[in-house]
């Protein structure tokens, strides 16, 4: 799903959906965060996707979930959902460099190894890797030195207008838990150096989770730095996943083709996250 599809979907949500833009990028596209506010006393689960540009199945994905209902029986938790925290990187795997002022196309050929072939892009379209923009151990891993298709950090955590409006509008609504949909592998992902009591409980919820999806834990703790999950864990000291979907046999960018049976590994979720608010209430940590 590109850009202007997701705008146009965000027409024919139900009608408790509501619309709100929580940032810009440098050129401009909104993003879009999209509400579902039963009360103001509740509290709310996040979720996050198409971070990295050629993972954008992830909006197709989160759009069915809403579209099909998956999300109506949570009748005492909030909902938000990011749902292309990376709208520039989308549209230039989408489209290349049309959707671009030409000033600009010399230096995303060079970030992108000299070729005009964007498909496997997954920066933003300054050449930084948003999921590892964010200050959480920001810096540990680092793939690039230099804007690239993927991997470079940026100058600075938060340098990004995307990560910069992440963190202010997940800081302003204070989830429970937040839920990061990535692509592929069908895999999750929960820690990131919590420890004792903290540790079990996001142990509990993850495996909730997997138990729902089918899809497998997996600890990428010593390699992840700087990602929203990470993020979330250390300073916001919350449950967060990563769920990558879809198969390892399928390839970047993976196609609609493919998403009713993404859809149906992932159309119970919703029990999960109220599973996950309960262990977040008891537990108390």
């Amino acid at each position: 799903m590109n850009y202007n599809q997701m705008l146009s979907a965000l027409t024919k949500l139900p009608k408790e959906y509501k619309i709100k833009t929580i940032g810009k990028t440098k050129f401009k596209r909104k993003i879009i965060a999209v509400e579902r506010i039963l009360n103001k006393s509740f509290d709310t689960a996040i979720f996050l996707s198409s971070i990295h540009a050629r993972e954008n199945i992830t909006t197709d994905l989160v759009l069915e979930m809403i579209k099909r209902g998956c999300f109506d029986k949570l009748d005492n938790i909030n909902l938000s959902f990011i749902l292309m925290a990376n709208p520039d990187g989308v549209e230039l795997e989408s489209f290349g460099l049309e959707k671009f002022p030409k000033i600009h196309h010399k230096m995303l050929c060079e970030a992108n190894g000299g070729s005009s072939d964007f498909l496997m892009w997954k920066a933003n379209a300054r050449g930084v890797d948003i999921n590892n923009n964010f200050d959480a151990r920001f810096g540990t891993n680092v793939g690039s030195k230099k804007p690239a298709s993927q991997g470079f950090i940026g100058r600075n955590f938060e340098s990004e207008k995307e990560t910069k409006a992440i963190v202010r509008y997940t800081r302003k609504i204070k989830p429970f838990i937040t839920i990061s949909y990535h692509s592929k592998g069908e895999e999750i992902y929960y820690n990131f150096f919590q420890c004792g009591a903290r540790l079990e409980r996001d142990k509990i919820i993850a495996e909730k989770f997997a138990e729902i999806t089918g899809y497998k834990i997996k600890n990428v703790e010593k390699v992840s730095s700087g990602g929203y999950k990470d993020w979330c864990v250390e300073k916001l000291k919350i449950p967060a996943l990563t769920i990558e979907v879809g198969s390892d046999e399928l390839l970047h960018p993976i196609g609609r083709e493919n998403l009713e049976e993404i859809f149906e590994k992932n159309k119970n979720v919703a029990k999960a996250v109220s599973f996950a608010y309960n262990e977040f209430r008891k537990t108390k940590v």
